[in-house]
């Protein structure tokens, strides 16, 4: 797997999993492990909106200097507020859905590391074992409910704090280091069925405790030794994972909410298969095709030819907050253009165009639409199969 050990900036040693660039010292940020509150609109943005501390390449060269973003640590901070601020009054977002997300970079956990976090409304915690083998657990011993994350691991096994107890990567309760007596049946944390793949640790979660009921496709582009090495992004915002979902087949918003950094498709094509949905645009003026395939509620893929490759996760927190983890790649021709092509995408004509739009918006079980709206209804026919069991 390439990419290696991830070089975090100045300021960026927080070991509360993975968010958007402030510094954790600062009013509003890290509160310690599994509740990192750093999101993404309370302080001021940077003169140009440009969220460049956010973003921390992986490769072994460093990006143009001549661009806005001239390396880890170049830029402001992200601008953050608080996670947890009351919404009186308005209509909950849909339930948290079922399926694959990334609770982490691969990079964030080494061997021995244990990690924790917040993710679709549970505390957990992620580890690595000396052999190199994931778990993600529920965060909470099922013995006397101390919380696993201030734990050690030794060996292929993470140690509750308080007793000791020694549990492996699928949760089972394998040593209780005082008694004699056969392990209880029940001594089990609760687990959840982990993939590692393209640099991120994937997570399966379902309501009702089901297996995972498709694979997520393997990225190309992160195997490729012609493309890049992945940029990354990170940040947290305040929005329902469906809304953010959603607005990839709401092709209108792009020239109202984007502007000039926006262009309209010669023509649009959505397409489902199963647990899968593909996006088709292609822009004659420019002579691109961008492709997106979504796997899931979490995870997608968008592909420009000769242009880029961006892996995307989005992992709810709970039903208002998501965290991002996005890598980009480049092929040769455009490696040099990465930082401009990253803030068209990430920057003020971009997604943080969209975050005050999520943050404020209420979802509409049955929206009002008319001609020209896109396939929202053919969108939400699909998407609903991840609510399974709720």
């Amino acid at each position: 797997m390439r990419g290696g050990r991830r070089r975090r900036p100045p300021g960026r040693s927080c070991g509360c999993g993975p968010h958007g660039g402030a510094d954790p010292t600062s009013a509003g940020g890290c509160r310690g492990p599994g509740r990192c509150t750093v999101t993404d609109t309370e302080r001021d943005l940077p003169a140009d909106g440009s969220p460049w501390d956010s973003i921390v390449p992986r490769s072994g060269e460093e990006p143009p200097t001549d661009r806005r973003w001239g390396g880890p640590g170049s830029g402001p901070p992200v601008p953050v507020e608080d996670l947890h601020y009351e919404l009186v009054g308005r209509p909950e977002p849909p339930p948290v859905p079922n399926g694959w997300y990334a609770i982490a970079a691969s990079s964030d956990v080494a061997a021995g590391d244990v990690l924790s976090t917040i993710a679709v409304e549970r505390e957990l915690v992620v580890f690595r074992s000396a052999d190199g083998a994931v778990g993600v657990l529920d965060a909470h011993c099922p013995h006397l409910g101390a919380h696993l994350g201030g734990g050690t691991v030794v060996g292929s096994c993470l140690r509750c704090p308080y007793h000791s107890w020694g549990f492996d990567v699928k949760g089972a309760c394998v040593e209780i280091p005082y008694s004699d007596a056969r392990i209880p049946a029940r001594a089990r944390a609760g687990r959840y069925p982990t993939v590692e793949q393209d640099g991120m640790i994937l997570f399966w979660f379902h309501v009702g405790g089901l297996e995972p009921t498709y694979d997520v496709p393997l990225v190309e582009e992160c195997q490729d030794p012609g493309f890049s090495d992945p940029y990354e992004f990170r940040i947290e915002l305040v929005a329902s994972l469906q809304d953010m979902a959603e607005n990839n087949v709401d092709y209108t918003h792009f020239r109202f909410v984007h502007g000039r950094a926006s262009l309209d498709a010669s023509t649009s094509q959505f397409s489902t298969d199963g647990p899968f949905s593909t996006v088709i645009e292609r822009f004659d003026d420019a002579d691109l095709t961008f492709t997106r395939w979504t796997w899931g509620p979490g995870m997608a893929l968008l592909r420009v030819p000769e242009f880029m490759t961006m892996h995307t996760a989005t992992t709810p927190i709970d039903r208002r907050h998501v965290r991002l983890l996005w890598n980009f790649y480049f092929p040769p021709s455009t490696v040099a253009l990465a930082a401009e092509i990253i803030d068209g995408v990430v920057g003020p004509h971009g997604l943080l165009a969209d975050v005050p739009i999520w943050r404020d918006k209420v979802f509409r079980e049955r929206p009002l639409l008319v001609r020209g709206d896109g396939p929202i209804t053919e969108f939400r026919r699909w998407y609903a199969q991840f609510y399974e069991g709720r």
